[in-house]
């Protein structure tokens, strides 16, 4: 145990055993600075403040409470001040006032950056604890007389639902034009009163079994804490077996086909055993068929419900819930959209998952099998706008109107297929086209009128893609499209046939300035840095196309080539490392001379490159 001394400014010692008293503890993640309610009471300044539930668990301790930013208490503001199981009690406080924390976090505790975890102590006040138990117990009874009553309720809506039975069944006898509507309702009523009688029996289990436990819980009062807990777990199986009781007097009232089974989480296509249900994938939500036995858990054969199941005429039969008995906030709800299918002793039905949360009990007869039918079918409507087609059509062929009624169709004889398509479609024949006014600039169609003149294009359907059409006869002035081949031929008239290197006026007014210059140069010249990106991997072969002035990025091992392009040329490339820089190999130069390269990010290299009738030569001069 380390040294006790006491701190000069707050009087309190710095023990790692028991620390002062704090007034109040946090319940929930506060800001650490101003006055503020804590646990139901308002802090005032220098009051000693446990926090113990924050977000990020390093600012966790004892505080002093100020109307600025709070500081960690004297006593606990460095790692000497506390170890696992230094202790220290709480006064004031709704819901911790009298409790006493321990530090069960590990050692080494380092303040600031460890994330203290406080951990209620046992309670000392065995009065309270008895006072506690003795409430509880008191609730465990209201609860089981509440049950109690609950069960009653459920027997008198299984009285209620065994008239319906009978009822159904009168009609069924006096009423023959209905007999099968009439026979459905007796069926599900009967099965209704099945189920009320089964939670009726179920309540009146759950009532005794709440009782018992109020009686363990009043006898348990002397035994402080854990008399308690067992009260209080009493109390919620009791109110959980209430809620029980009344939904399924409910589902009972409501002639709603409630079958209680057992969920298992295995997803194999077989029979899932006695009073048991399965899925057909692990994750609920994406299960697409159920694996239903033929009993449920009380034994009962239900067959007759579940192949009833695929009754309606719509494509959707009704929607299937499957709902934990425990809680109604745990349940997924799924529309059947097929037929069920007699998988011999038990029943398949297809899913389609709707919605859903939580996860499925897999205790014994821990769930609600719950179905909700839908409608048949109604008739198909007959109005003007009805629409016949043909009796006989070929595939994929296009619908053309058949009259002037706008109700029939006809077989066109055209297919899809046959059709140009808007992306590169390939015409035939003479295609033409608006002629664009003189200077448009746009994706218009160009005629070889349009070229003839202005050489820009006119405005029709608006193609994407490459598209093709027949090549016009040079010196042709018509409406007829104008390709990239009849273009590039009238401009080849233009240019007279020059070389490649001066096929665009681009480069021909550029010839020309720097012609004018060779005799006025006088401040050299200027150069337009081309970048050719990260090179990580593969080979890297520069070339003069767009500047001689180049520049890349290392970041990874690669290959530099010699230059391929045609011609007696210079290059000079920049070269810097990045974070991943690999080794550079060199191939294909005649002579390779300078520094060597290096893998340091952020290095830099500057390359002079020459090609000529004698080969290819590569300088390499380190920068940094």
């Amino acid at each position: 145990m380390a040294t006790t001394s006491v701190d000069q400014v707050t009087g309190y010692g710095e023990t790692v055993a028991y620390k002062a008293p704090c007034r109040l503890a946090t319940t929930a993640n506060i800001t650490l600075s101003g006055l503020q309610a804590i646990d139901g009471t308002m802090t005032a300044v220098d009051d000693r403040v446990l926090v113990k539930n924050q977000t990020t668990g390093s600012q966790n301790g004892i505080y002093i409470a100020a109307t600025g930013p709070w500081q960690r208490a004297r006593d606990m503001d460095s790692n000497r001040d506390l170890t696992k199981g230094t202790r220290v009690n709480v006064t004031d406080g709704t819901a911790n006032g009298g409790r006493e924390y321990y530090v069960s976090s590990s050692n080494p505790i380092t303040v600031g950056t460890t994330n203290l975890v406080f951990t209620e102590a046992l309670s000392s006040n065995a009065g309270a604890s008895a006072a506690a138990a003795a409430a509880s117990a008191s609730a465990a009874a209201a609860s089981a007389s509440a049950a109690s009553t609950s069960a009653a309720n459920a027997a008198s809506s299984a009285s209620s639902a065994s008239t319906s039975a009978s009822s159904a069944s009168t009609s069924a006898t006096n009423a023959a034009s209905s007999a099968t509507t009439a026979s459905t309702q007796a069926t599900n009523a009967s099965n209704s009163a099945s189920a009320a009688s089964g939670s009726a029996s179920s309540a009146s289990t759950s009532a005794t079994n709440a009782g018992n436990s109020a009686t363990a819980a009043s006898g348990s009062a002397s035994a402080a804490a854990s008399s308690a807990t067992a009260a209080s777990t009493s109390a919620t199986n009791a109110a959980t077996s209430e809620t029980n009781a009344a939904v399924s007097a409910t589902a009972a009232a409501n002639s709603i086909a409630a079958l209680g089974y057992t969920y298992s989480t295995t997803t194999a296509d077989a029979d899932p055993g006695n009073g048991t249900l399965r899925l057909n994938n692990a994750t609920t939500a994406s299960a697409t068929a159920a694996y239903i036995d033929n009993l449920d858990a009380s034994g009962a054969t239900v067959t007759g419900i579940l192949d009833a199941i695929d009754d309606s005429t719509n494509t959707v039969k009704g929607q299937l819930t499957l709902r934990s008995k425990a809680s109604a906030s745990i349940a997924y709800v799924y529309n059947v959209t097929g037929s069920v299918v007699d998988g011999t002793g038990y029943r398949k039905l297809t899913l389609s998952y709707i919605s859903g949360s939580g996860s499925l009990p897999t205790t014994t007869n821990g769930i609600w099998l719950i179905f909700d039918r839908t409608g048949d079918k109604g008739a198909d409507g007959a109005g003007t706008g009805d629409f016949s087609g043909p009796a006989s059509s070929v595939t994929d062929n296009i619908v053309t109107f058949a009259s002037t009624t706008g109700k029939a169709g006809k077989d066109s004889g055209v297919a899809v297929s046959s059709l140009a398509p808007k992306a590169s479609p390939a015409l035939t024949g003479t295609p033409t086209a608006p002629t664009a006014a003189a200077g448009t600039n746009s994706t218009q169609i160009a005629t070889t009128a349009y070229v003839d003149t202005t050489f820009a294009p006119k405005a029709s359907p608006t193609f994407t893609g490459t598209p093709a059409a027949p090549t016009a006869s040079a010196g042709t002035n018509t409406t007829q499209i104008a390709t990239t081949a009849f273009v590039k031929a009238a401009i080849d008239v233009v240019l007279g046939g020059v070389s490649s290197a001066f096929d665009t006026l681009s480069e021909i007014v550029a010839s020309m300035v720097r012609k004018d210059a060779d005799t006025t140069l006088t401040a050299g010249y200027f150069g337009t840095d081309v970048s050719d990106g990260t090179k990580s991997s593969g080979t890297y072969t520069p070339s003069p196309a767009g500047g001689n002035f180049r520049s890349a990025t290392n970041n990874g091992a690669h290959t530099l080539a010699a230059p391929s392009a045609s011609g007696s040329y210079s290059l000079v490339i920049d070269y810097t490392n990045g974070a991943t820089a690999g080794a550079i190999t060199t191939s294909g130069f005649t002579k390779v001379t300078g520094d060597a390269f290096t893998t340091t990010n952020g290095n830099k290299f500057r390359l002079f490159v020459s090609k000529g009738q004698g080969g290819t030569h590569l300088h390499v001069q380190a920068l940094q």
